[in-house]
C-alpha cells in the first residue's frame, strides 16, 4: 500500500532512521500536573482564532472551526521528530509536561444554557454530510483512529496479526506528543522475574469492581485484571532490550517490607511501570513514554501498518447501522476517506472540550455548584484532555454515552501534602489538630477533600526515622520508587543534607518529571518546627499536644480519633530532627485530569446502540471506551488510566481479528451469510481466559455438523499439555459440541475446562443459523 506523500505525513524512511538511530544509540509513567487546568488556557490550542458562533446560529462549520484541536498539527513548522532517545530528552529539557497536557484543548462555542442537556445538544448538532467533499480514498481491513497508547497498541497488534491496517493520528509525526506516563499491569513476566509477588487476578478484579461500586463493565475489568501482564510482556518484546533496561522501571516490587494489605479496608497492588530517564548518564528524570510510543508506532509500520499523521477525523462512514470507514481532513485541508471492514476509535476523551465537559460531566458541573459557582459557565468546570471528536463521531453513528455519575480522573480531590519519598503521614490543620483519616485520602482512592474551605492548612510531619517508616507504607501515587536504587539514594542524600530553619531545604521531587526539587522544612525541636509552620498561640500548643497524643495512640497501636490504618501507627514523632511539608487549600474545586466517561461497549469493545446491540464494524478503546471505572478514578494501583487504555487496544485487536475471521462486521458479515442447514459453514475462533492462560478454540463447521476442532493455550502459567488439548478437541467433535461429556469435564484443570466450554459455546453461537 502506498504511503500518502504529503507534508508532515509519516515517511517510512524517517521511521527506519528512527529505529536504526535508536538501536545504535542503545547498543553501546497517571499524569503529573496540577489537578485543575483552567478552560481559558485552551486558547493557545484552539482550532481557530475566529470568534465563537452566535448562540442561535451554531452550525457544523462553527463546530469544525472551534471544537477540533489544531495543536501539534503544523502549528510548529520548525518541529523535528527526535531520532534517538537522547534527542528526545534534549527536546524535553527539564521535563515540563504542561505542553503535552494541553494538546487537545479547544475553545468553547458559547452555547446558551437552554441548548445543553438536550438529546441532541448544540455541541453535537447534526452529522455533516461530507461525502461530496472527499478528494481521495484509501482502503484497508482495519482503520484505527488515534495513535495514543490505546490506538498504538491496537494498530501494532492488528498489523502483527496480518490485518491490512491504517492508523490516522491528528498530530504530525514531527510534533507528536503524548501526556501519558506511568503504565500499570499485573502479573507480567517483567515484574515476576524481578521477584514481585504474584497475585490472584480474581482478587484484583474483585477489588476493582468494589472500588467501582458496581458501575464498571465486568468483562472489561476482568480482562484487564487477568491479561494486562500479558499485554505488557508483548509490548516489551517489541522494543530493544537495552532500551527497556535503561528506561522501564518496575516500581516498588521491593522495598516495602512491612506493608499491610489491605490498608483501611482497601487493597493495593504492585504493577506500575515507570518510563523515566532516571539513573542514566543524562539523568533528567524525564518522561520517556511518549518516545516509547513513537518506537511502537515504528514497529507497527515495519509490520505493514500505514500511519497517516495530521489526519483530523470528522465523521464515520455508516449506512444501515453498519460502520465501514471514516472521513478526515489531511494536513493540507483536503478531505479523504478511509474504507475499512472494522474501525477502532482511539481518539481520546472529551476533557479538553469545555462544551462537552460541561454537558456530559455531571460530577464536575455539580462540584462547581457546590462551591457557589455558576454550573452553566464552562470556565468554572476545569479539566484537561482531548477534544472529544472521536466520541462525537461515534454518537452520530448511533453510540450512546455510559450512564452517570461521570466523574473525571481525580475530580474533586485536593492534593494533600506529602514528602518526596511519598507515603501517608499524620496531617495537622489550622488549629494544630488532625482532622481526618489520612489513610483513606490517597490519589486514586475515595479521598474527597474538595469540601474543605479556602485557607485550610495541612502540615504533614515525621521524624528522623522517616526511611524506616516508608517500609510500612502503602503504594502511594506518584511517590518515590523504593525499588529504584538511584531514586532511593538521591532522596537519602538530600535528606541527610537537611538544613533547619524557615528557608527549608531542597529534595529531589520524583513525583514530578524533570529535576524539580521540592522544599521541606526541618527543626531540632517540635517547638521550632511549629514556629516554622506558622503555628502561634493556641494553635502552637494544640500542635504540640496533638503530637504527644499521636505518639500515645501509636504506643497503643490504635487511632481512636480517626481510625487510621494500623500500619500508620508505627510513625511516632519523637526523634529529632523533625521534618514537615505543608500546603494550603485554594478554595477552588479540582476538575481533575482527563475524562474517563465514554461510549458503551459490550465488553469486547464493540460499540453499542441505545438498544445495547453492537454496531457492526465499530469498536472503541482507551478513553473512547466507557464503563472502565465507576463514580471516580478509584483504583488499587497508580498508573491505571494509561495501563487500562493500553490493554483495551491490545485486546480489541484480538476481538476485531476474530470478528473479521468469522465474517462478523466485514464484507461477509452474518446478515449476508446463507445456509440450508444448522450452521453457517466456515471456521470460527474464540479465546477465553482461564486465569492462568488464554485458551483459544478454533472450530470448523459444515452446514450440518462440527467437522474439526483445535485447542491451543498460551500464557506464563499455562498448565494445559498437548495430550489434554488434543483429547478435549476430539471430544468436542465426537459429541458435536457437548462439553459436558466426561472426556472434557474429567480434567483436574477446572479453570481450563471452563475456558474451553465458554470458547466452544461462543464458536457454536457464531456458526449457528
Amino acid at each position: 500500500m502506498n504511503k500518502i506523500s504529503r507534508r508532515n505525513f509519516i515517511r517510512a524512511s524517517a521511521l527506519s532512521a528512527l529505529g536504526a538511530a535508536a538501536a545504535g544509540a542503545l547498543s553501546g509513567c497517571s499524569n503529573s500536573a496540577s489537578s485543575a487546568v483552567a478552560s481559558s488556557a485552551a486558547g493557545s490550542a484552539a482550532a481557530s482564532e475566529a470568534p465563537a458562533a452566535a448562540a442561535s446560529t451554531i452550525t457544523w462549520d462553527d463546530i469544525f472551526a472551534t471544537s477540533y484541536c489544531q495543536s501539534n498539527r503544523g502549528s510548529n513548522p520548525d518541529a523535528k521528530a527526535p531520532e534517538t532517545p537522547e534527542e528526545y530528552i534534549e527536546q524535553k529539557g527539564n521535563g515540563d509536561i504542561m505542553g503535552s497536557m494541553m494538546v487537545g484543548m479547544v475553545d468553547p462555542l458559547n452555547i446558551p444554557e437552554e441548548q445543553f442537556m438536550n438529546n441532541k445538544p448544540a455541541w453535537l448538532g447534526d452529522e455533516p454530510q461530507l461525502a461530496d467533499k472527499v478528494e481521495y480514498t484509501k482502503d484497508c481491513e482495519v482503520l484505527v483512529i488515534g495513535a495514543g497508547q490505546a490506538g498504538t497498541a491496537a494498530a501494532l497488534r492488528c498489523a502483527e496479526e496480518g490485518l491490512d491496517t491504517i492508523c490516522c493520528e491528528v498530530q504530525t509525526w514531527e510534533e507528536y506528543d503524548n501526556y501519558a506516563c506511568d503504565l500499570t499491569t499485573y502479573n507480567s513476566k517483567f515484574f515476576l522475574d524481578k521477584g514481585a509477588e504474584k497475585y490472584d487476578p480474581m482478587d484484583i478484579f474483585t477489588e476493582y469492581m468494589v472500588k467501582a461500586l458496581g458501575h464498571a463493565n465486568q468483562k472489561i475489568v476482568k480482562d484487564y485484571a487477568t491479561r494486562s501482564g500479558e499485554a505488557l510482556d508483548w509490548m516489551l518484546a517489541e522494543l530493544d532490550p537495552d532500551y527497556v533496561a535503561k528506561y522501564a522501571h518496575a516500581v516498588n516490587y521491593k522495598g516495602n517490607k512491612h506493608f499491610q494489605n489491605p490498608c483501611s479496608h482497601s487493597y493495593y497492588y504492585v504493577g506500575m511501570t515507570q518510563w523515566r530517564d532516571t539513573g542514566t548518564e543524562t539523568n533528567t528524570n524525564n518522561n520517556m513514554w511518549p518516545y516509547t510510543v513513537r518506537l511502537l508506532q515504528q514497529k507497527a509500520v515495519e509490520k505493514g501498518c500505514e500511519y497517516i499523521y495530521g489526519a483530523q477525523g470528522l465523521t464515520l462512514v455508516h449506512d444501515n447501522g453498519k460502520v465501514t470507514g471514516a472521513i478526515f481532513t489531511d494536513i493540507d485541508g483536503k478531505y479523504f476517506q478511509v474504507n475499512a471492514d472494522a474501525v477502532i476509535v482511539a481518539a481520546g476523551d472529551f476533557g479538553g472540550n469545555p462544551d462537552m465537559r460541561l454537558d456530559l460531566c455531571d460530577t464536575l458541573r455539580n462540584l462547581a455548584w457546590s462551591y457557589g459557582k455558576d454550573r452553566t459557565d464552562v470556565n468554572n468546570i476545569s479539566s484537561m484532555g482531548r477534544d472529544g471528536s472521536g466520541i462525537r463521531m461515534m454518537l452520530w453513528a448511533g453510540a450512546t454515552m455510559e450512564a452517570g455519575p461521570r466523574a473525571g480522573q481525580a475530580a474533586g480531590i485536593n492534593s494533600r501534602p506529602s514528602f518526596p519519598f511519598g507515603g501517608i503521614w499524620p496531617i495537622f490543620g489550622n488549629d494544630g489538630k488532625r482532622f481526618f483519616n489520612e489513610t483513606i485520602t490517597r490519589h486514586g482512592s475515595v479521598g474527597y477533600l474538595d469540601m474543605m474551605p479556602e485557607g485550610q492548612k495541612m502540615v504533614c510531619v515525621t521524624d528522623s526515622n522517616w526511611d524506616a517508616y516508608c517500609e510500612y507504607q502503602a503504594y502511594d501515587h506518584q511517590a518515590m520508587d523504593r525499588s529504584n536504587d538511584y531514586m532511593l539514594e538521591k532522596v537519602r542524600k538530600d535528606m541527610a543534607n537537611y538544613k533547619t530553619g524557615p528557608d527549608g531545604f531542597s529534595v529531589q521531587a520524583f513525583a514530578r518529571y524533570g529535576n524539580d526539587p521540592t522544599t521541606l522544612y526541618a527543626a531540632d525541636t517540635l517547638e521550632e518546627l511549629a514556629d516554622i509552620m506558622g503555628y502561634e498561640g493556641d494553635a502552637k500548643q494544640g500542635f504540640l499536644d496533638e503530637v504527644k497524643h499521636w505518639n500515645e495512640m501509636c504506643d497503643a497501636g490504635y487511632d481512636s480519633d480517626w481510625g487510621a490504618d494500623a500500619s500508620m501507627m508505627h510513625f511516632k514523632i519523637q526523634d529529632p530532627p523533625f521534618f514537615a511539608a505543608s500546603s494550603v487549600t485554594g478554595g477552588n474545586p479540582s476538575g481533575g485530569l482527563c475524562q474517563h466517561a465514554a461510549v458503551c461497549t459490550d465488553g469486547e469493545y464493540r460499540v453499542l446502540t441505545g438498544a445495547k446491540a453492537p454496531i457492526p464494524g465499530l469498536y472503541a478503546v482507551g478513553n473512547c471506551c466507557g464503563q472502565r471505572y465507576g463514580v471516580q478514578y478509584h483504583t488499587p494501583t497508580a498508573g491505571n488510566s494509561c495501563g487500562s487504555a493500553f490493554v483495551t487496544g491490545y485486546l480489541a485487536a484480538e476481538y476485531v481479528k476474530n470478528d473479521l475471521d468469522n465474517g462478523i462486521g466485514g464484507e461477509n458479515s452474518a446478515e449476508e451469510r446463507t445456509t440450508n442447514g444448522k450452521y453457517y459453514a466456515g471456521t470460527y475462533t474464540s479465546s477465553k481466559n482461564s486465569s492462568y492462560s488464554t485458551v483459544t478454540v478454533t472450530m470448523t463447521f459444515s452446514e450440518d455438523a462440527i467437522t474439526d476442532c483445535k485447542i491451543t493455550s498460551s500464557g506464563n502459567e499455562d498448565l494445559m499439555k498437548d495430550d489434554l488439548r488434543s483429547s478435549m478437541a476430539a471430544a468436542v467433535v465426537e459429541s458435536q459440541g457437548d462439553t459436558s461429556v466426561d472426556a472434557i469435564t474429567s480434567s483436574t484443570l477446572s479453570f481450563s475446562v471452563k475456558a474451553v466450554q465458554e470458547a466452544v459455546a461462543d464458536c457454536i453461537a457464531q456458526a449457528k443459523a
